[in-house]
């Protein structure tokens, strides 16, 4: 028998089970397994065919027991008890009492990979703050499935920083991160669907140690003495040709080449964003002219948006079309002020906030007019403006 607080066993079932999959056709990746050792060391397992998860938690276990059920319905049970919960086997049913419920959910008899007590080699030590911060180029990853190279977080880790790249063929986002204690230089590409868990299941204030336990097989271990927090998630890297020397040259291109930069501050890109999307408009326009930042939505049925931003520029006068739901995940991925470098219409467009970048690909619009056309001074002869006066 488990004897467990109720508040322990839902904080481990609600991290654990975000790595199993709800009416799964596979069996093995909606269940849950539950091992309970004499010494009150008690872990809770999920695979989803990509990630393993792992979550370890502590509680009074009267005899070593293992044994596998349905995640979610588990889940759902726990959230609705409180206090003491006794957990043990009858029959074939695990079940869970309280003080005034007794629950019953069917065993399942179904292998399910779970992560062991293999000793990994630990690569980095990472606080938990920098995963977190992975979220923010997410979005630039592919969703096509014919490109699976392109549906990866791409990390490097080399001596004093960590490089995280994803990108989707028209776009790329780049995060740097300063981190110490990293000896050797290594890149990983991790499948999207874990990078996504991984950044959901990570707090700021955690340590995530990132360790290799074979060819191309990585764990990551989140923990947090303060939260009694101990969850270790494992997947295997998908394969290593993403092209981040392709990126690494655009981005080098991009500053070498600009011929003007603009400063523009989020909160203003941001909302003239919000403009173009009330015009349903797939693409802007930014135009640098006489030291101001104008922006300005394509013409639709609906209309046109135009807006000058808060923010100046320097360089050349230029402009250029871009993909406005590009260029709203770069705004959503950034704070304060934005060094945006233009190097010519049909050139990359290159956005920069400490240690965050992203690169847009330009759009070639045909036939769409500059909606910020130079107006032409009107002479007026002395005699008119004489009247005029008069």
């Amino acid at each position: 028998m488990i004897i467990i607080q109720q508040e322990d066993l839902n904080t481990t079932l609600n991290a654990v089970t975000r790595a199993s999959l709800k009416n799964s056709l596979m069996a093995a990746f909606s269940l849950v397994r539950v091992d309970a050792r004499m010494d009150g060391q008690i872990m809770l397992s999920c695979f989803n065919g990509e990630t393993a998860a792992r979550a370890i938690t502590y509680a009074t276990s009267e005899e070593d027991l293992s044994v596998c059920v349905d995640a979610a319905t588990l889940k759902a049970i726990v959230e609705t008890l409180v206090g003491e919960i006794r957990i043990f086997i009858e029959g074939s049913s695990l079940v869970l009492q309280s003080a005034t419920n007794r629950t019953t959910l069917r065993v399942v008899e179904e292998e399910l990979p779970v992560i062991g007590d293999e000793q990994g080699r630990t690569l980095a030590t990472l606080p938990g703050r920098i995963l977190r911060s992975l979220s923010r180029i997410l979005p630039f990853a592919s969703s096509d499935s014919s490109r699976m190279v392109l549906q990866v977080l791409h990390l490097i880790l080399e001596p004093g920083q960590l490089i995280a790249q994803t990108a989707d063929g028209y776009s790329a986002g780049i995060l740097q991160e300063a981190v110490e204690g990293i000896k050797d230089r290594i890149s990983i590409s991790l499948p999207l669907g874990f990078a996504r868990l991984l950044v959901t299941l990570v707090d700021d204030h955690d340590t995530v140690s990132v360790q290799t336990s074979g060819e191309n097989r990585f764990l990551f271990q989140i923990r947090n003495e303060g939260q009694n927090k101990n969850l270790t998630v494992a997947t295997v890297t998908s394969a290593e040709n993403f092209p981040a020397e392709q990126i690494k040259a655009l981005t080098g291109e991009a500053r070498q080449n600009t011929i003007a930069t603009l400063s523009v501050q989020q909160v203003s890109l941001a909302q003239t964003i919000r403009m173009v999307n009330a015009m349903n408009a797939q693409s802007a326009f930014i135009k640098a002219t006489g030291g101001v930042v104008k922006m300005a939505s394509s013409e639709t049925e609906i209309g046109q948006a135009r807006n000058i931003l808060d923010g100046t520029a320097s360089g050349e006068d230029t402009s250029i079309w871009v993909s406005a739901s590009y260029l709203k995940r770069t705004a959503e991925g950034c704070k304060g002020e934005l060094t945006v470098r233009i190097s010519g219409a049909q050139k990359p467009l290159l956005i920069e906030t400490g240690g965050f970048t992203a690169i847009i690909m330009p759009m070639l619009v045909d036939g769409q007019k500059d909606p910020f056309p130079e107006e032409e001074a009107i002479a007026i002869s002395l005699p008119e403006m004489q009247a005029a006066h008069a």
